[in-house]
């Protein structure tokens, strides 16, 4: 591109700087932006080397017509100043570049301005993915394999010389691939496929549209074109992950700009390569091309048996008779010795004496020579009609027997069951006379010019009597489809179990190298490149059919489906590839037949000698019990096909149907705290806004049920080409169920593109606080109310097997101050390093702050904080004031009470030294009476003793002991007149027992003894 002071220059060159007349012809023709008048655009003829053009002349700078530029299929003619055809064998992009890889070059080198990058999903698998090799360029072909919780990133700077488009030639299986075109000068860019939508305000200083590359479906190829109104340098972006470990790559096999250029040179038509292709090699070579004619846009590939083996070939060379060569080949190969892998089986159905015909016809075109071993036709005989059907004798064909009904297969009429047991419906195929009802079968290219006219498309998957079986072709993917009519059957079980139906299959594979089964399920009502990968079957080892594979599915939708099996092998050179597929159950079909009757009407194909029990209730020794208050029925094992337990409700929830556990929204969690969630019985919080690779913004939206047996239903919006083909909305009905809404650019309304299930389960409910959400001083120290909601996720595109949800609620008695006149009743808060709730994908934490998370308040509860004032005169003051979080329901209060002057410390001092100087007092006290008993024996010693006895002292002081009172007192008494004479005489007695005398007494001569004259 040229400005003014450019072709100033170029003039002052043009006649100052050239002195010999000599012209360059190492030279390039540039084309200058157009005047300001719009009219005129410069024409510079420029030195393609300097060096080897000094001293010589070049063309003086011409004038052209703006927005001058060669079309497609043609180039600059020098000469003549203007566009001409380009010769045949060559092509044009009209002033374009086509970016093409091959596994042969350096790509850093030969496209420095295209970068490939790895990244995580989650920062957890950043170091696991970076140690992948998840780019590579096989055969001509670039292929991104973003494997599961990993992403791959494409970055390609180009630039516009005029306006112009990109072009992106791709395969992409079943997932999406996000995009964007950057520039930092402003430009339009057009979608063809008007599917891109930016708000102005989502935008930024660089300007940027985004793109989406939607699923084409396997082997086909599609083309995205996004033109481009401004010349300018831009940055086209792709990027997407793996959220599942089945999957398939992003195969790209050109990006063509154009619009880089306005003039441009005819480019040689490519000759062909030979790579060993295998199942993802999509393209993997370089065509052999030509072009018979002039001013060709794009080079045609060589039929088959014929080769283009030079550069610039304008036609293709035919092979020998002894000689093939596919599609676009460089050269021809010897024609093999014809094996059984070059012909393919044929089979022809029972006829009336009941024998099946196979036989073998080459495959077309036939490439191999003389005719293989063993091709000779095999006939069978045919079996019976499969289960749940029945041979009417006037068709002769066998049919599906009525409702209400069954058969083996081996009767001519169905039969009914007794009154105490019911049917089990379903597709039960394990006889392969001929193709059954709802089956279809064919074969799908690689390549999407490869032509399939050579094979028979009703004999990709042949009946075999004993089993269906499929030989894998070169390049190509045998298809065998059911299609499940009218969905499945709304049964209580069904119901419960959220489980509607069983597909059951068994199948061999003999491979000799690398052999691949897929089994993927389609949406009836949705496009053909909605296919989502249930299983994967990779063989890498030679293995025959032996080895018997068992695979049920679990099926968690009513709705119509159609299940498909795709067999392909990467290598057919070394022998024959083949699956045989023996038996083929779906159950609980709404259109089917019973093979047999069962006692408990069941989903599965499993069977059984219980009774049918009511909802609640559970067998118990042949008898239907209902479970009691708080428990609920369960069955003791997962395929158990009837409960027969009761099983305790978990904590804080409650059961009055025996069917499910609920929380009662009015309760004392852990028996202690009483709380009341009416007000919050069902909730609806949104996350933060998030933004897609598109730049476009949306929305998580969840829907929760708190308490109570309400469950929430999240539904999607169908689109108008859904609602046009009557498809069913998408609905989930659950505890917990999350919504992906797009707001619309006026953000007054929002569609809903997907939803997820993360509530089948409430696996518990607790008070306790996460450690992802510490509690604030403003909260109290109030334990939050945990919910711990599981669901199974491996239906869905994701990395995990299940889900489990954390929802914490929590008082927050400030956000009621602040919304008191709104409707908002919560305000979400998710962990500060994951703002989306999750950091893996699997383990979710949500906290939702609420008035209505906080306890009930009333005078019989602790809702209040106590004050005592100081007590004055033996009079108190006690203050209660509620808590925040009950100052709507509870008023302060003021109450007076009686009170000691004293403090509790000066009174616990003051009993003590009461309780101290009582034990002196006591033991003064006691020791007091010890030492009065004492004296008084010593003064009755005293009293007693005579001078004049010769009575030991020893002696009296024994007398005195046996005197001794039995009790512990001693009574100081004046003792009467009358004891006082009585003590006299006794004395006088004492003194003198011979005669009876007494004598006289003495103030001193008492002497108290016990001896008697007979004692002497």
């Amino acid at each position: 591109m040229f400005q003014s002071k450019e072709i100033l220059l170029l003039l002052i060159f043009t006649f100052l700087g050239i002195t010999t007349g000599e012209e360059c012809l190492d030279t390039n023709y540039a084309v200058s932006k157009c005047d300001k008048t719009k009219v005129y655009q410069w024409l510079i003829e420029v030195p393609t080397n300097k060096e080897v053009c000094k001293g010589k002349s070049v063309s003086q700078p011409k004038a052209v017509e703006c927005n001058f530029a060669c079309p497609k299929g043609q180039t600059f003619d020098r000469d003549k100043l203007k566009c001409k055809d380009c010769t045949s064998g060559t092509f044009s992009l009209g002033g374009g570049h086509q970016y093409i890889f091959n596994e042969e070059d350096d790509r850093e080198k030969t496209m420095p301005e295209l970068s490939l990058k790895i990244g995580s999903v989650f920062s957890t698998f950043e170091s696991e993915c970076k140690g992948k090799e998840l780019w590579k360029v096989k055969g001509n072909i670039l292929q991104g394999d973003a494997q599961r919780n990993c992403a791959i990133y494409l970055s390609l700077q180009f630039k516009l010389e005029r306006a112009g488009s990109i072009t992106i030639a791709y395969n992409l299986a079943t997932s999406y691939v996000f995009g964007s075109i950057t520039s930092r000068c402003d430009f339009s860019i057009t979608d063809n496929d008007n599917n891109d939508d930016i708000d102005d305000d989502e935008r930024d200083s660089k300007k940027r549209s985004f793109l989406v590359l939607y699923p084409t479906g396997y082997g086909i190829w599609k083309d995205r074109k996004i033109d481009i109104n401004a010349p300018g340098e831009y940055i086209l972006s792709l990027y997407t992950v793996g959220l599942n470990a089945f999957h398939f790559p992003l195969s790209i096999r050109s990006i063509i700009v154009e619009g880089s250029s306005f003039l441009q040179d005819c480019i040689l038509c490519p000759k062909g390569k030979i790579h060993n292709r295998s199942f993802y090699d999509s393209y993997a070579f370089v065509l052999g091309t030509y072009a018979s004619k002039s001013g060709s846009t794009t080079c045609k590939p060589c039929a088959s048996n014929t080769y283009a083996p030079l550069e610039g070939s304008t036609q293709c060379l035919s092979c020998k008779s002894n000689e093939y060569a596919d599609e676009g080949s460089a050269e021809c190969l010897p024609r093999p010795k014809c094996e059984l892998k070059h012909y393919q089986q044929v089979f022809i159905g029972c006829d009336k004496s009941d024998t099946a015909t196979i036989k073998y016809e080459p495959i077309q075109p036939k490439v191999c020579i003389g005719d293989p071993p063993s091709t000779q036709a095999t006939q069978s005989t045919c079996r019976t009609c499969n289960p749940g059907m029945y041979k009417n004798t006037d068709s002769g064909l066998c049919e599906f027997c009525p409702q209400g009904t069954y058969s083996d297969g081996t009767l001519s009429e169905c039969r009914k069951c007794k009154s105490e047991l019911s049917v089990l419906p379903g597709l039960y195929y394990k006889n392969w006379n001929e193709l059954p009802m709802f089956f279809n079968r064919s074969y799908m290219s690689f390549y999407e010019s490869k032509a399939l006219n050579g094979l028979v498309q009703d004999q990709s998957w042949i009946p075999s009597i004993a089993y269906i079986s499929s030989q894998a072709l070169p390049d190509v993917l045998s298809i065998l489809s059911l299609n499940i009519v009218k969905g499945f059957r709304l049964t209580e079980l069904a119901r419960a179990n959220r489980q509607f139906g069983t597909l059951y299959f068994t199948f061999s594979i003999q491979c000799q190298k690398s052999c691949t089964l897929f089994l993927v399920s389609l949406d009836t009502y949705a496009h053909d490149d909605d296919w989502s990968v249930i299983q994967k079957w990779n063989v890498k080892h030679q293995v025959d059919h032996k080895d018997i594979v068992n695979y049920t599915h679990s099926i968690q939708s009513s709705d119509e489906i159609t299940f498909i099996w795709l067999f392909t092998s990467d290598n057919t050179d070394e022998g024959v590839d083949e699956i045989r597929i023996y038996e083929i159950f779906v159950t609980n079909t709404a259109l089917g037949g019973s093979d047999r009757c069962v006692s408990c009407l069941t989903t599965n194909n499993q069977e059984t000698e219980c009774k049918s029990c009511a909802p609640g209730h559970i067998l118990s020794n042949g008898t239907c019990i209902h479970c009691p208050s708080s428990t609920m029925a369960s069955r003791m094992r997962p395929n158990d096909l009837v409960p027969t337990i009761c099983k305790p409700c978990m904590n804080n929830t409650i059961s009055d149907d025996g069917i499910s556990c609920y929380i009662p929204c009015k309760q004392a969690f852990n028996g202690s705290i009483q709380y009341d969630l009416n007000a919050i019985s069902t909730v609806e919080f949104h996350g933060s806004k998030l933004f897609t690779q598109k730049g476009s913004g949306y929305f998580h939206v969840f829907n929760a049920s708190i308490c109570g047996k309400t469950s929430v239903t999240c539904g999607k919006t169908l689109t108008l080409d859904e609602l046009q083909r009557s498809k069913k909305q998408t609905k989930i009905e659950s505890k917990l169920c999350r919504m992906g809404t797009i707001p619309n650019k006026n953000d007054t309304t929002t569609s809903v593109a997907y939803v997820d299930d993360f509530g089948e389960q409430l696996l518990n409910v607790t008070l306790s606080t996460s450690k992802y959400f510490p509690p604030l001083r403003s909260d109290y120290n109030l334990t939050d109310i945990t919910l711990v909601y599981r669901a199974n996720t491996s239906t869905s595109q994701t990395s995990c097997s299940e889900r489990i949800t954390f929802l914490s609620l929590r008082c927050d008695h400030l956000l009621d101050d602040e919304k008191q006149n709104s409707s908002i009743k919560y305000k979400l808060q998710t962990p500060n390093d994951c703002v989306t709730g999750t950091c893996d994908g699997c383990i979710f934490y949500f906290l939702l702050r609420t008035p209505f998370a906080c306890p009930i308040c009333d005078n019989d509860t602790n809702g209040y904080r106590t004050f005592f004032g100081p007590c004055k005169f033996g009079r108190q003051e006690v203050r209660k004031i509620p808590y925040p979080y009950c100052s709507h329901n509870l008023t302060e209060t003021v109450e007076t009470h009686r009170c000691s002057i004293l403090s509790l410390e000066l009174q616990i001092i003051f009993g003590v030294f009461i309780i101290i100087a009582g034990i002196l007092i006591l033991i003064v006290i006691i020791c007091w009476r010890k030492n009065r008993k004492l004296e008084y024996r010593y003064m009755q010693l005293i009293e007693n003793t005579n001078p004049d006895d010769d009575t030991p002292v020893d002696n009296v002081c024994a007398q005195l002991s046996d005197e001794e009172d039995s009790g512990d007192e001693v009574q100081f008494k004046s003792q009467s007149r009358a004891k006082k004479i009585m003590n006299v005489v006794r004395k006088a007695i004492r003194k003198n027992p011979n005669n009876g005398r007494a004598e006289s007494f003495g103030r001193d001569s008492y002497l108290l003894t016990s001896a008697s004259t007979n004692d002497a």
